[in-house]
């Protein structure tokens, strides 16, 4: 059985600056939100200087005034802790509360995110003004849910963060010694005498760093221990929301997979949110973030959707400024597929177009002057939609996926500390050779963690994930010996936790799952194209990067051989069965279609098929009831030209109001909501 949150509805809203407004002006702006059909607002996140004009001094009544007037008007509300953006008393007075580069420069007042998230005086401070908005705000009955902060990330090099790596050092490792030798810090003369005289490099994570970089064992712990921290920061903030609100709290993530370990952070968590930007050509390359957000919140029957906090609701300007969707029909096809495909909220960023100080040429729904922007009919279409069918999508929640893809923040990290290609980027492989394949070919999928319950799923992917847990490790084994079909590699598990190299077998023990040893391990990167992987039946995939030649056990089967290159003839995918299950493991990188081959053949074999077959830029997201059964599909053309797919069953779209065969068109960017038939809309 699966189902959401009971207390569910779709929202619709954007980010509100009314501290940049005259009051005045505040309910003008709800009667208009009302009428396009907003129900939910972002409030306050960079308002501390407003809400704390001075150490211990607070100025409340006008939010209690706002949200009065929001209430006033039906609109719900979520807070946003201010912490994205201290006053300048704070920043003046307690200068260490201010973010330190690896240069030794300390940022300045002004920015957004300019704060160090390990200053035990900021973390303090931050407690004291989040305590205070939920302790004066908690009961108010305009009150939806709390975010902390804003597009949380970066690193902080200051003294006191050196100091605490240092403390953060030795309470992993007990003493020096032991640090030593579990780096192998002989090499380069790099042993240290205290850990006071370890320093704490830069970590350019989730992109390629330069030549001559730090032992890598080190860079990963420096990016622990910055993760950790945040860790910590954020449950400051929780617990100051918690002691007096039992309202939802979530966050924003932002960008790639680049410096916090989200997956980590979730968890403490009510909700999975995230900020996304992306052009129409690049829809799909948000389709893995969904695909994560997704498998973060379902937990045996329930599944809690996630929430989309920031999306432009016509062009961004962050940076440049580029237009996001290029029309209506744009705004309407990314919002909805946010929604089909998870989740229960769409923020725009944002409400009015700033009068002064960064990003006034962002796009937003109305201009400084009050005037109207592109796409407020096809806004108000969404939230009309919203409406009328936000009660079958709440009570018809996304399908469980029955193949997961698994993804470790971890793996972006170790990819970039210690890069094998120019162009070898985790997140990028994760979606370019699988994810979106996937999704074009209509496979659904979760891309799962390695702390979810892998109880629901038939086959599991683990690809170019250089350290797995000896828990992961086991845990994959129990899953495989109940029936599981795995499919391991290229690159995955050669790595101890530290990021070292085992010295007792190439996998460290993982070949017992494998049923292989490495039988050598070589470049195929040759100055001109020549190694191939060559399947069974003929076919041939060109590789790059990596290569590992097995030496199989017995009772393990060859799939591939490698031709040329220095394991000309020697196996390149090995397949064993182990328990109920079986395990197809990779010792090379594949084409993206001799990637979906392997994977449609495993999964067909588990008895799962596709959700749909025909044109690629159509994303199907099956939708299910309390027993599991799909009873619709989610249709989002994801292309600027016209398209056709063909679903199991006939049925009847809920947008249109009219019925649908099977085989179902849509036109450009066009969104379908589809009953099924045979089931009946409840």
């Amino acid at each position: 059985m699966t189902s959401a949150s009971p207390a569910e509805q779709l929202h619709l809203g954007a980010s509100w600056y009314p501290e940049m407004w005259p009051e005045a002006t505040w309910e003008a702006d709800l009667v208009r939100m009302r009428e396009l059909g907003f129900t939910l607002m972002r409030v306050l996140e960079f308002a501390w200087c407003r809400l704390e004009p001075d150490e211990g001094v607070y100025d409340l009544a006008w939010v209690r005034r706002l949200l009065d007037l929001c209430h006033k008007h039906g609109m719900q509300i979520m807070i946003g802790t201010p912490t994205a953006a201290p006053p300048v008393w704070l920043t003046d007075r307690h200068p260490d509360t201010l973010r330190t580069e690896h240069t030794g420069k300390r940022d300045s007042h002004g920015r957004r995110k300019h704060y160090s998230q390990i200053s035990a005086t900021y973390r303090r401070h931050c407690a004291a003004i989040v305590e205070q908005l939920a302790r004066e705000f908690a009961a108010h009955p305009a009150l939806h849910s709390w975010q902390i902060d804003n597009e949380m990330s970066g690193f902080d090099y200051g003294p006191e963060a050196v100091t605490a790596f240092h403390a953060w050092l030795e309470r992993r490792f007990g003493d020096v010694e032991t640090m030593n030798r579990t780096w192998g810090l002989d090499i380069w003369s790099q042993r240290y005498q205290r850990f006071d005289q370890v320093p704490m490099p830069v970590a350019e994570l989730g992109s390629i760093e330069q030549p001559e970089r730090h032992h890598p064992s080190l860079v990963l712990a420096v990016a622990r221990f910055q993760n950790d921290a945040w860790y910590d920061y954020i449950a400051t903030q929780c617990a100051a929301i918690r002691l007096h609100s039992a309202k939802p709290i979530s966050s924003n993530m932002a960008g790639g997979m680049g410096t916090m370990q989200w997956q980590q952070h979730n968890r403490q968590l009510d909700r999975v949110g995230h900020s996304m930007y992306a052009d129409v050509l690049h829809y799909h390359y948000n389709l893995p973030k969904f695909d994560r957000m997704r498998a973060e919140k379902r937990r045996g029957d329930t599944y809690l959707p996630y929430w989309l906090l920031e999306t432009a609701p016509s062009w961004s300007a962050g940076g440049r400024t580029w237009n996001i969707h290029h029309d209506g029909r744009g705004v309407q096809a990314f919002t909805w597929l946010a929604i089909l495909l998870g989740g229960s909220m769409c923020l725009y960023w944002h409400w009015r177009e700033h009068w002064a100080g960064q990003e006034m040429l962002h796009g937003t729904l109305l201009t400084a002057d009050g005037r109207w922007r592109p796409n407020r009919q096809a806004i108000a279409a969404i939230a009309e939609g919203f409406r009328a069918h936000g009660a079958w999508l709440g009570a018809h929640p996304p399908a469980p996926a029955r193949l997961g893809v698994m993804v470790d923040w971890e793996a972006s990290w170790t990819m970039s500390i210690d890069p094998t290609d120019v162009d070898m980027r985790y997140e990028e492989r994760l979606r370019d050779d699988l994810l979106v394949p996937l999704a074009r070919a209509h496979w659904w999928r979760d891309a799962v963690g390695f702390e979810a319950d892998l109880s629901g799923y038939r086959v599991l992917v683990l690809p170019y994930t250089h350290m797995v847990p000896e828990q992961t490790r086991q845990r994959l084994a129990d899953w495989v010996r109940a029936g599981g079909r795995l499919i391991l590699g290229p690159m995955t598990g050669y790595r101890s936790q530290e990021y070292t190299a085992f010295t007792d077998r190439a996998f460290g023990g993982f070949e017992e799952l494998i049923g292989a040893d490495a039988g050598l391990r070589f470049t195929n990167q040759w100055m001109e194209e020549r190694v191939r992987i060559v399947f069974a039946d003929g076919r041939e995939s060109r590789t790059r990067t990596w290569a590992e030649a097995w030496e199989p056990h017995a009772g393990t089967e060859v799939l591939a051989r490698w031709r040329d290159g220095y394991g000309d003839g020697r196996p390149a995918i090995v397949h064993r069965t182990l328990g109920q299950g079986e395990v197809t493991t990779l010792g090379g990188m594949l084409e993206p279609q001799h990637w979906l081959d392997l994977i449609a053949d495993r999964c067909r074999a588990a008895g799962i098929a596709p959700e749909a077959a025909g044109d690629g830029a159509v994303m199907v997201c099956p939708r299910c009831d309390a027993a599991g059964r799909t009873v619709g599909w989610g249709l989002v053309n994801l292309a600027e030209q016209a398209a056709r797919i063909t679903l199991p069953a006939a049925g009847r779209d809920l947008l249109a109001g009219t019925e649908t065969g099977a085989e179902v068109e849509l036109a450009p960017l066009q969104v379908r909501i589809i009953a099924r038939v045979a089931v009946g809309v409840s």
